[in-house]
């Protein structure tokens, strides 16, 4: 579990991270439910539950070793199992190894992917998840740059100063979205639905014909996506999007150093610049600094 265990830490460290708010959540509702406890059992029966061993401190920590051993098992559709070793293997997001639950022993084994020497350290996978999602559920994340499947939720929304505001928010609307949407900023690069937002952001009055189609593809609850080919506006939906990313960087009060950022990513032109700033918020964002 992500080990901020007060407000002020979690403002501290994950100021405009997209898990500040689930892990204000967790801690709300882990605290709530040592209150309701207390309130109803532990401070009624103290003998049983003497409050140098039930108190906030232990809770929490209980709290931490559940959540850092729970394991979903894809052999018994997915229902989550509590494993108390667990925890002895670390994950890699090289591993595609993972514990299950196997019928015929009836325990929970898992079978590597490749050969191990004696001595050496063996990984298996706790899912493809986030570094975000790693810290809040097990209270660490991968080195720098070497998750795959590292993500952040990157907000954007309409200008409502737009002459066309209401139009392309009618627009959005009629395809289950609204004027402030999140996408998933990886890695590799960023999905063809937040292009079609920014195209949509960034389209003049005389384009109001394309409205529709833009935010259809902007949709991703839908599988209808059409090809968006705007060259005249591709410089200026590229430029949106750094334009968030770097408002993102703004909200925090610690940054990362980055002294081994790939050179042939330093270059001038809009769609590189927002490359060297995805990297960055990707890793600054997930992680406590």
């Amino acid at each position: 579990m992500c080990y901020c265990r007060t407000r002020a830490e979690l403002d501290a460290y994950l100021v405009a991270s997209p898990i500040r708010k689930r892990a204000i959540q967790r801690i709300t509702d882990v605290i709530g439910t040592y209150n309701d406890l207390r309130d109803r059992i532990f401070s009624r029966h103290p003998d049983l539950f003497p409050e140098e061993v039930y108190n906030i401190e232990t809770f929490l920590w209980s709290f931490g070793i559940l959540f850092s051993r729970l394991v979903r098992l894809p052999s018994m559709d997915g229902r989550v199992a509590l494993v108390p070793w667990a925890d002895m293997l670390n994950h890699s997001p090289e591993v595609e190894t993972f514990l299950d639950f196997d019928k015929s022993s009836r325990g929970i084994v898992f079978t590597t992917d490749r050969s191990y020497q004696p001595g050496e350290q063996v990984f298996i996978s706790y899912g493809k998840k986030s570094s975000g999602e790693l810290l809040l559920s097990y209270g660490f994340v991968p080195k720098e740059g070497t998750n795959p499947n590292d993500s952040v939720e990157l907000l954007v929304s309409l200008d409502k100063s737009d002459n066309c505001y209401k139009e392309k928010l009618q627009a959005l609307k009629r395809n289950g979205l609204s004027e402030s949407e999140s996408f998933p900023l990886r890695v590799t690069g960023w999905p063809v639905e937040l292009m079609a937002y920014a195209f949509l952001v960034v389209s003049p009055p005389d384009m109001s014909q394309c409205f529709e189609e833009m935010a259809a593809a902007a949709s991703n609850k839908t599988s209808s996506k059409p090809g968006l080919n705007y060259p005249d506006l591709e410089e200026q939906a590229l430029q949106f999007i750094l334009d968030c990313c770097e408002s993102n960087i703004e909200k925090y009060t610690k940054y990362l150093e980055v002294t081994s950022f790939p050179c042939h990513l330093l270059r001038t032109t809009t769609s590189h610049k927002i490359l060297t700033i995805c990297y960055p918020i990707i890793i600054i964002i997930v992680i406590i600094i």
